[in-house]
């Protein structure tokens, strides 16, 4: 037999975008569901992007990511960060990094510039807001002092002699070794997030220092793939920084992220006891617009189905890999509405002829085009259900893996389609 659940708002989707637009909704009281896959946060690097690809300079990355989003609303005004104020996106940011800083996860950064951070792959990448064993990344990417690299016996996703091997030409003082992590010894293969939970122990933590200790030679860095815990990251480090006298700092893993999961845990603890309800793995199968207003929604479960009776949806379902978005052999299309497409007209025009072109495939901005309040429009440019919305990557005219602005993208658009919401909804009252 199906449950019933009613609600204002049903946001349909906890990946980045859905869970911030959930936390946004809960600090104004907004009754809410959020509903959806286990999201990408896993695949993530826990880093908060804003902007990071140079409009200048073809290919190249940025550090001033203000600069790139006031070009951005000249050369591409239909992108949906350039439909969205400065003021907004800082308010977005702002309002996220101080709910996750409540539950023990401090994000920072510059005001207007990006920082650099180490990648598994030997390469730097921008960001705009991280943690700070990530900011400790980048201060020793800048310093570029004597620094050990360290890996751990059974463990695939990193390697320290490739990251050594990427950079030893602009860092001549990195060290890379192999380790056996503490009570790992049976143990022929480990992950992440089994090293990371391990290290939550006092135990592990001071086998853990004993470790390190015996690794360094003249260093003053030692560079660690994320693996500093799950929910006690920041006092890890402490300890282990006072303790060993070394500065500490983490480079992001290929997934299962570690840095990824924190994220997505500190955003589920934020929602405790609020007015947002959380259903967990429930994938939303169908959608249905009401004669007389609201949605009709059903969300799938091996245990019991739910029927959600919603007043308004947010759609932040994201693109291909989650679902959002399909294709066929001939088009583009939305998973749950079957919602208008923006594409490129024929499918010959998807891809340039080289995989690596700098201006992209034209396949990676199609999505559901919007009018000012982020609801999707049809080819009239008309709002296809006063109250539907969309936010994150979902929309169109947007390259947010090509431009590194997937995280920036998906704060500023739940914000914005959730200040969206609450102008609309004194109607639905």
């Amino acid at each position: 037999m199906e449950a019933i659940h009613k609600t204002d708002l049903l946001i349909i989707g906890a990946g980045f975008s859905g869970m911030s637009a959930a936390l946004f909704a809960a600090n104004r009281n907004v009754n809410a569901v959020v509903a959806g896959g286990a999201g990408g946060f896993e695949y993530s690097s826990g880093l908060l992007d804003l902007w990071g690809l140079s409009l200048t300079q073809k290919g190249r990355i940025t550090k001033k990511p203000w600069a790139m989003l006031e070009k951005l609303s000249r050369q591409e005004p239909g992108h949906p960060l350039a439909r969205i104020q400065r003021k907004t996106i800082q308010q977005a940011f702002s309002e996220l990094t101080a709910a996750l800083k409540h539950q023990g996860l401090t994000y920072a950064g510059y005001e207007r510039k990006n920082t650099l951070v180490m990648t598994p792959f030997g390469t730097l990448r921008p960001t705009f807001r991280l943690t700070p064993a990530m900011r400790s990344n980048a201060e020793a990417v800048a310093a570029r002092e004597p620094c050990l690299i360290l890996d751990f016996k059974g463990l695939r996703e990193f390697s320290a002699v490739f990251v050594r091997e990427m950079m030893k030409k602009a860092w001549k003082g990195l060290r890379a070794e192999t380790l056996e992590f503490p009570e790992t010894r049976l143990q022929r293969e480990v992950f992440t997030p089994f090293l990371a939970r391990s290290l939550e122990t006092e135990q592990v933590q001071e086998k853990f220092l004993t470790l390190i200790r015996s690794a360094v030679k003249d260093e003053t860095w030692v560079g660690l793939p994320a693996v500093l815990g799950i929910h006690s990251s920041e006092k890890i480090l402490d300890r282990l920084q006072a303790e060993s006298g070394l500065r500490i700092f983490e480079i992001p893993t290929s997934p299962v992220s570690v840095p990824g999961i924190r994220l997505k845990e500190a955003l589920m603890r934020a929602l405790d006891n609020t007015s947002v309800t959380l259903f967990q793995n429930r994938r939303v199968t169908e959608v249905n617009a009401l004669p007389k207003g609201g949605f009709h929604c059903r969300l799938d479960s091996d245990i019991q189905p739910v029927i959600v009776h919603a007043k308004a949806v947010l759609l932040a379902t994201g693109r291909f890999l989650s679902r959002g978005l399909y294709a066929d052999r001939e088009k583009v299309h939305e998973s749950l509405l079957g919602l208008p497409v923006w594409q490129p007209e024929s499918r010959d025009q998807w891809h340039q002829q080289a995989y690596f072109d700098p201006a992209g495939h034209r396949i990676n901005r199609a999505g559901i085009e919007t009018d000012a309040f982020l609801r999707p429009v049809g080819p009239d440019k008309r709002p296809v259900h006063e109250t539907l919305f969309a936010a994150g990557t979902l929309l169109a005219h947007q390259d947010w893996i090509r431009s590194r602005c997937g995280s920036g993208l998906s704060i500023a658009t739940a914000f914005k389609a959730m200040e969206s919401y609450l102008q609309i909804r004194p109607g639905l009252c």
